[in-house]
Formats: C-alpha cells, sequence, structure tokens
C-alpha cells in the first residue's frame, strides 16, 4: 500500500537540512522565550550561583566568544567530516554519505551546532555596553553557556557516530535494516509449514478481447517509479467499470511516453480517468525502498562489488554482505510477494501490474557477486554455504529452481576460477552439500 505521508516523511528525513532546520526555528524560539523570561527577573535571583552575574560587557565577551567557537568547530567538524566520508565511499560507495547525513544522530548533532549559533547571534543583537545591570539577560546568557557544555559532549557523540559510520560491518547493518523494514511490510505466509498462495496468471484473468479493446494511456512524467497506489488504482478501475494494466513496476525509470497503462474497455479512456491513474502513481528523481525491495538489494551488492575489486581486495566484507544477504532473503521466502493482480471486493480483476520474483531478487543479489569474486573461491564457496542454509526456507517450487540454477553457475564460476586444485575440490563439497539440502528441503505443493 502507497502511504504518501511515509514516503514524504522518509524524503524529509534523508535530507540533512531537515532537523538541523528544525532546530534553527526552535533556536529562534528559544531566544524568545528566554529573553522574556529575563525582563521579569528580579535582581537578587540575577545574583544566584547558577546564573550569569556579570554586567553587560562581560555578557557579550562571553557570548561572542561562544559563538565565533561553535562557528570554527562546526567548519572544522563539516571538513573533516566530508574528507572522511570521501575517503570511505570509494570504498563502500557514495550511497554511504546518503545513509550518513540522512542519519537522524547525525543530524541532530548539526542541528545542535547550528542552534547554539543562531541561539548566540540573537542573544548578543540585544547585549550592548550601555544597560543597567538589571537589564542584562542573565537567563539567555546561562543557556547560551549551557548550550556550548552540550556542543562539546556532542563533539565527542559525533566523533563516535562518524568513526563508526565508515566501518564496513556498520554500513552493512545500515542496509540491511532498510531491507529487513522493506520485506515486513510484505505479508507473511498464511501458515507455517504451507505453501505460499499462487496467483493467477495475468493471461488467464484478462478479458479475451482486451489487447484488441483497450487503450493505451503513455506516462507523461519521467524518474523512477517510486511507489504504486494499487488500492487507489483499484478504487478507481471500480468506479469506471473498467481494467488497467501497467507495464512497469516500482524501481523502474520510466521515460516519458515510453511506459503506458492500458485501459479496458478504450472508450473510458478520459482525461480525467488519465489523472486520476496518473495521480496514483509516484514519480521522482531517486529510487526509495518503499516498494523497490531490489533498491536496498543493490546497495548491498555493491559494497560486495567494491570489495572484491582488486583496488580493496576485501574478500571479508563481502562475505559480511553474503551472509546478511541470506538471511533477508530467507525471509523474503517465508513473505508473500506483491501480487500481479488486484480484485475489488466483488472479486473483480481490476489492475494487472508487474510484480518482482523470488527469482530476479537472487539474480540481483548472487549475479555481480559472482561475477566479481570468480577468482576467490572463499566467495564461491560461502555462496554455496548461503544457498544450503536458504533450502530449509524453501516453499514453492520456483524457489528451488532458482537456488538450485545459481548454485550451478556458481559452482561452475568457481571451477573456473580457482587457482588451486584444492580449491576446485572445497567449490564441489560446498556444491554437493547445496544440492542435498536443496533436494531434502519440504516438497512444496
Amino acid at each position: 500500500m502507497l502511504n504518501r505521508v511515509y514516503i514524504l516523511w522518509a524524503t524529509l528525513r534523508a535530507g540533512f537540512w531537515f532537523v538541523p532546520t528544525l532546530m534553527a526555528v526552535g533556536a529562534i524560539g528559544l531566544a524568545v522565550i528566554a529573553l522574556n523570561l529575563d525582563a521579569g527577573l528580579p535582581e537578587e535571583t540575577a545574583r544566584q550561583f547558577w546564573l550569569h552575574s556579570g554586567g553587560p560587557e562581560d555578557a557579550r565577551n562571553l557570548l561572542s566568544t561562544v559563538f565565533s567557537s561553535m562557528v570554527t568547530m562546526a567548519t572544522l567538524v563539516i571538513s573533516i567530516t566530508m574528507v572522511v566520508l570521501t575517503l570511505a565511499a570509494s570504498q563502500l560507495g557514495p550511497r554511504l554519505v546518503q545513509n550518513f547525513m540522512g542519519d537522524l544522530r547525525t543530524q541532530l548533532v548539526f542541528g545542535i551546532f547550528l542552534m547554539t549559533i543562531i541561539y548566540c547571534l540573537l542573544v548578543l543583537r540585544t547585549l550592548n555596553s550601555e544597560l543597567d545591570f538589571s537589564a542584562v539577560p542573565h537567563i539567555a546568557v546561562t543557556l547560551g553557556t549551557a548550550l556550548a557544555l552540550i556542543n562539546l559532549f556532542a563533539l565527542l557523540f559525533f566523533i563516535h557516530i562518524l568513526a563508526r559510520s565508515i566501518i564496513s560491518d556498520t554500513a552493512i547493518r545500515r542496509v540491511d535494516r532498510d531491507l529487513r523494514t522493506s520485506i515486513s511490510r510484505l505479508a507473511p505466509a498464511q501458515d507455517e509449514g504451507q505453501s505460499l498462495v499462487k496467483q493467477p496468471k495475468v493471461d488467464d484473468v484478462l478479458p479475451a478481447n482486451f489487447d484488441e479493446r483497450a487503450a493505451t494511456l503513455w506516462l507523461s512524467c519521467e524518474g523512477y517509479v517510486q511507489a504504486i497506489n494499487y488500492e487507489r488504482l483499484v478504487e478507481i478501475a471500480c468506479r469506471h467499470k473498467a481494467v488497467v494494466r501497467l507495464d512497469f513496476r516500482a524501481g523502474q525509470f520510466v521515460i516519458r511516453g515510453s511506459q503506458k497503462a492500458d485501459i479496458y474497455p478504450g472508450d473510458l479512456l478520459k482525461p480525467d480517468l488519465a489523472t486520476e491513474i496518473e495521480g496514483a502513481i509516484l514519480v521522482g528523481e531517486e529510487r526509495t525502498p518503499v516498494q523497490d525491495l531490489e533498491f536496498s538489494i543493490r546497495h548491498l551488492v555493491e559494497i560486495a562489488v567494491r570489495a572484491l575489486s582488486s583496488g580493496i581486495n576485501d574478500p571479508f566484507t563481502a562475505i559480511a554482505v553474503i551472509d546478511r544477504l541470506g538471511a533477508a532473503l530467507g525471509e523474503l521466502m517465508r513473505r508473500e510477494l506483491q501480487p500481479e493482480v488486484f480484485c475489488d471486493k466483488a472479486g473483480v480483476v481490476r489492475v494487472v501490474g508487474e510484480a518482482s520474483s523470488f527469482r530476479g531478487f537472487i539474480d540481483v543479489a548472487f549475479h555481480q557477486i559472482r561475477q566479481a569474486g570468480v577468482t576467490h573461491p572463499a566467495i564461491i564457496i560461502q555462496m554455496l554455504h548461503t544457498i544450503a542454509r536458504l533450502a530449509v526456507n524453501v516453499r514453492l517450487s520456483s524457489h528451488r529452481d532458482a537456488l538450485f540454477d545459481h548454485a550451478v553457475i556458481i559452482a561452475e564460476a568457481g571451477r573456473r576460477g580457482a587457482p588451486e586444485v584444492s580449491d576446485v575440490a572445497d567449490i564441489e563439497l560446498a556444491y554437493e552439500a547445496a544440492k542435498i539440502a536443496l533436494k531434502q528441503s519440504a516438497t512444496p505443493s
């Protein structure tokens, strides 16, 4: 189900400016509140030990020092961050920068820096050397000092985040978490130990004269299909008593006038219906994991492929990625994949779309890693072991067939690329173990 609020929130949160902007607005409100509290502050209270008790010149010097220090600290932190992330992105992929900047903890730290700078600047505007002691904003100055202390601890916290973010295992876990979140939105299998519900074939549910009577609606937008509101499309088609067939799915890049929706019967295609259908399809500049499971899978694969490149040569990172991909694929096999056919409440077919298959997901997960790791027997063996472990999750014959086909081509690639006879023997043992595990898996109904 398309959730525009979720997509909007995910898009805003991914933008580095989101939380710092909110905190900048909060700094303005905090300055106004602090200055108003100072307006009615008795002089004896202003001399409490926990409040700033200096004169206007002392207050101005203190806040000026805090302001300049925060600007210098923020500039230094940003510079160091860009250098570190640039080096890390060359090893783990450029999406590492996007994930790091989209982290709420990172945004919170930079937001604290920005908040302190704006707060000190606003309070400094109210200070001049001609103020009486009673007119000095003691609470506001004290609060500025407290924010400076918070910034020091935030700096230590940020160094910890930055150091951990460039560790490959941390980046892998972060992407895997996004992938698992996307998988969790799929419906689980109906009953444990039962095969998944077999979805009807598209050719069996469409009217026999669909192609002859259908009219074509070419998409007028361009970009990545971020999500498709199938429920909304069913509602629209039901109201117009039509059948809609899409030739694209979430995650694909559509070119204006190249992807289409077929409407049956064709005489129903009017400008208002076309507008409603296009309004249920969300197209943007970037891919999102909302309905596109391949998005996070490809990110994990990119980390593994870079790790296996000759310039990096880090098979341990690739093995960690294979482990995560195996766990995600196992969870995926226990879920209902998005159907291709959508019906209204009366059971009438209203929308037919393209859907990803398990074979498509395992192709995305394994093909490029196999190609990059063909000369690394450890990678080939780990992939075969992963397939053997996935055998216990087999519920459909399509699952077993896809796993077996990949075991065959992975083993063949390993035989060609292994430099030693003993490596070939180890690959053969892993391949035989995968075949036995797949044969012993429960026979799908």
